[in-house]
């Protein structure tokens, strides 16, 4: 804002711009950064050269949350040292560094690093690992390994059905007391998520948060790593900790984030004690050795992986779809990434219709137009992904699909006359046309404040989904206790949002889906002989026959087709069909007798309607009656990936840009 330079002495006044979140740094690096452009007056004055900083001494934080400063720079012991004192705005103390050393750069120099930065940027791929020959011509099924600890991943009994020699220890301690020599790998199953495993004794289970979960599992883990390294008798062998879910090594989220915690702790361990600890991963999905889909063959390879030296190589591996993964690093190309416009609102929009390649963010001025009615203006933090929008982005969506990203997260700016129970600053979630963007406009009666301890994230991934499971079931179905259920593509985001409604009504829930996803309605909780598969019409049949010719008094339907009309001849007389897909709508001519037909968009829904709706979505999920999906996030600049992912169907949950 303003610099006077007196004595070889600087003062400066900065500020942040409106709308910077001051208060989420001890001191804004924006605002900090804006200081230090005030050393350049007390330059030499050479065209072209500028100053990096290089070293800092003494460097103290004395107030929080600061968002305009008082800066005073001055000489400092030493060649292109300076000290700083920096206050905020009524001359209380905010921060002071007792000397940062400034080295001179040139405008060539930046460029040139510039490029090399280009090439300085990787990400971790999985990829698959070769099988590793037994020594003596012996089959790796024979070698020894040792379990300790609670067998919650199955592991006991997947690998004993390969013919791996394997024994089973309460602890360490009964190991290294055991007669018998150690065996060469000793696994140990470490699980966050439902209370058993190793960290079942430290308060891990599903009533614990996340942290918690996690402080406690890593507890668990360093103690097991201290005790193995203290005994001697472990001397050559090697503790291998096997999770489920922790890694993100395929098409899937992470699901044990307390696992994850383990796996960042054991990887510091490993570079301290090459070859003294390992790490495995199995499938999020996977409920055991036995469902891992390698077959005999494939246990005893993996085991031998595991029991020979070459797991030095890899000290870190993952199972997926039955293949043995390692990390390696991979260039990350710069140009994958999409360049947002800057000083101006922009939205992500298809340039070039019929290929995900058109994604391309484009400048939006009529973001910043006047609010009129019920409008708020929001600062887009995160949006949710719909196949919708894929679609859209295709152009196979059949009609207009309006704007791409129906739900965002973020913070309001500005409120229009009509608004009431909003007011910037607020943190929002809901419906909006067109939040693939900096900013959007939307109807505030179709927006909601968030729980304290919801990520953004999570806050997007919500509204849709649970929004259009509600108003099927309760709204226009009626869905009540007793009544029998079938959902469509259960592990779709909009089948697990319904599933935990349906399952809350008290309702009996029958449910298809890939076979690849059914674990995922188990644990939702729907039962194996209420499971059918979405890729044959053979449910009709099965739920059938269990309901003894009765049928079904609600589907919830996505599919099309010759699916449409089993899930048809499933229902009662009386019993209510809801179409939410858009490609196979039926005439009502055509429909049986006795057959109730709606369908439905929540486009089409009073905004009136979706704020009482979003309300009680609101009081559920705060009486801990329903929970958010996973959510597999990506930076936006990334959204062409996004939306490939989200077309290949592969994922469970939602996906958020």
């Amino acid at each position: 804002r303003a610099a006077w330079r007196r004595d070889g002495e600087i003062f400066a006044e900065v500020s942040l711009p409106e709308g910077a979140e001051a208060g989420a740094y001890g001191l804004h690096p924006a605002l900090l950064d804006s200081a230090l452009h005030a050393s350049l007056l007390a330059g030499d004055g050479q065209e072209g050269t500028g100053g990096l900083p290089f070293s800092w001494e003494g460097v103290s934080l004395y107030a929080t949350g600061a968002a305009a400063l008082r800066v005073r720079i001055a000489p400092a012991e030493g060649k292109d040292a300076v000290s700083i004192v920096v206050a905020d705005t009524t001359g209380a103390p905010v921060a002071s560094v007792d000397s940062l050393l400034v080295r001179a750069v040139s405008g060539d120099q930046l460029d040139s690093a510039t490029g090399l930065a280009r090439d300085a940027l990787f990400t971790l791929e999985w990829v698959p690992v070769p099988g590793v020959p037994a020594p003596g011509g012996s089959t790796p099924g024979a070698d020894r390994l040792a379990l300790i600890g609670p067998d919650a991943l199955g592991l006991a009994e997947g690998l004993a059905r390969t013919g791996v020699e394997i024994e089973v220890h309460t602890d360490l301690a009964s190991l290294a007391a055991a007669e018998s020599s150690v065996p060469d790998t000793v696994l140990v199953g470490v699980h966050g998520t439902d209370g058993t495993g190793v960290g079942a004794e430290a308060g891990t289970g599903a009533g614990a948060g996340a942290a918690e979960s996690a402080h406690a599992l890593t507890a668990v883990a360093l103690a097991l790593m201290q005790e193995w390294l203290a005994e001697e008798r472990f001397t050559g062998s090697r503790l291998v900790f096997v999770t489920r879910g922790a890694v993100a090594a395929g098409d899937e989220e992470v699901t044990d984030v307390a696992a994850a915690s383990v796996w960042g702790l054991v990887r510091s361990a490993q570079t301290e004690n090459p070859g003294c600890f390992g790490l495995l991963d199995l499938g999020p999905l996977d409920l055991g050795l036995l469902d891992l889909g390698l077959g005999s063959d494939g246990l005893a390879q993996l085991m031998g992986r595991l029991t020979r030296s070459a797991v030095t190589d890899e000290p870190q591996l993952a199972v997926r779809d039955g293949a043995l993964l390692a990390g390696r690093l991979a260039r990350l190309e710069p140009d994958m990434a999409l360049i947002l416009p800057v000083d101006v609102p922009w939205r992500l929009d298809s340039t070039t219709k019929g290929s995900l390649d058109g994604l391309t963010p484009t400048p939006f001025p009529e973001a910043l137009e006047p609010l009129s009615g019920h409008e708020v203006r929001i600062e887009v933090r995160a949006a949710g992904v719909n196949f919708r929008d894929v679609l859209k982005a295709l152009d196979m969506y059949p009609g207009d699909a309006g704007r791409m990203g129906r739900e965002a997260s973020g913070v309001v700016v500005e409120v229009g006359p009509e608004v009431t129970g909003l007011r910037p600053g607020d943190r929002v979630t809901g419906l909006v046309s067109g939040g693939f963007g900096s900013l959007v406009v939307g109807d505030a009666r179709l927006l909601t404040a968030l729980p304290d301890e919801w990520s953004w994230e999570t806050a997007a991934s919500v509204p849709l989904v649970f929004l259009t499971a509600y108003h099927a079931l309760v709204e226009l179905a009626g869905l009540t206790h007793g009544e029998k259920v079938l959902i469509h593509a259960g592990a779709g985001g909009v089948g697990m949002a319904a599933i935990q409604i349906a399952r809350h009504l008290g309702a009996e829930v029958f449910a298809t889906a890939s076979e690849g996803k059914w674990d995922v309605l188990r644990l939702l909780g729907v039962a194996d002989d209420h499971i059918a598969s979405s890729r044959t019409t053979d449910f009709e049949a099965a739920f059938a026959d269990i309901t003894d010719g009765d049928g079904i008094d609600v589907v919830l339907n996505a599919l099309a087709g010759e699916f449409v009309d089993a899930s048809m001849r499933l229902l009662n007389t009386g019993g209510r069909f809801l179409e939410m897909g858009k490609t196979d709508v039926r005439d009502a001519a055509d429909l049986p007798d006795g057959v109730d037909y709606q369908a439905f968009d929540l486009g089409w829904v009073d905004p009136e309607d979706i704020r009482r709706m979003l309300n009680s979505l609101m009081g559920l999920f705060g009486q801990g009656v329903l929970e958010p999906l996973p959510v597999r996030s990506w930076d936006v600049r990334r959204a062409r990936d996004a939306f490939r992912f989200m077309s290949l169907a592969r994922h469970v949950g939602k996906i958020v840009l």
